[in-house]
């Protein structure tokens, strides 16, 4: 398989399907508390979380693997910067669209035998292969997440007042 360009559909594609997925939750249920059986966070938290994890960890990680370093992440508090943060969701899902831009932009620059090679991440020893299959699952995490939202919010409300 040519992991490549497979991935670079596969990265757009979720990309995609998450942005229009948070667009599919009307404006005032983004911002807004969720019945309780469809999560602790809002649809606007999703979007952050997913930002702030291809910017800190996703892309840096991929990086790995054309000799640059991984910048620490220990001292990173996603819950603090997400407390102080004013960022419309519209504009967070420009950014998020633009890392992934990034991130589909390396795939080019990895040959077919260095997905398997392991490299020292954040999440121990991993692939690139193992890498960049995060990033997709983890794409698809918050979609099914922010979907639920958008396809359930009225029934578990109901639920909740019956």
């Amino acid at each position: 398989m040519k992991y490549s360009q497979w991935f670079q559909n596969q990265l757009q594609t979720s990309a995609d399907g998450f942005a229009w997925g948070v667009e599919q939750v009307p404006l005032e249920r983004q911002i807004s508390q969720p019945p309780a059986k469809l999560g602790e966070w809002t649809v606007a938290r999703h979007v952050f979380h997913l930002l702030f994890y291809e910017q800190t960890i996703a892309l840096p990680s991929m990086r790995l693997w054309l000799n640059e370093s991984c910048p620490p992440v220990e001292d990173l508090d996603e819950d603090a910067i997400w407390a102080t943060k004013q960022e419309s969701i519209e504009n967070m899902l420009i950014d998020f669209r633009s890392v992934r831009a990034d991130q589909i932009s390396l795939l080019p620059n990895f040959s077919d035998d260095i997905w398997n090679i392991t490299r020292k991440a954040v999440w121990g020893p991993v692939t690139l292969l193992w890498v960049v299959s995060k990033t997709y699952q983890h794409t698809a995490e918050h979609t099914n997440d922010v979907m639920r939202i958008g396809l359930f919010w009225d029934f578990f409300q109901k639920q909740s007042t019956d």
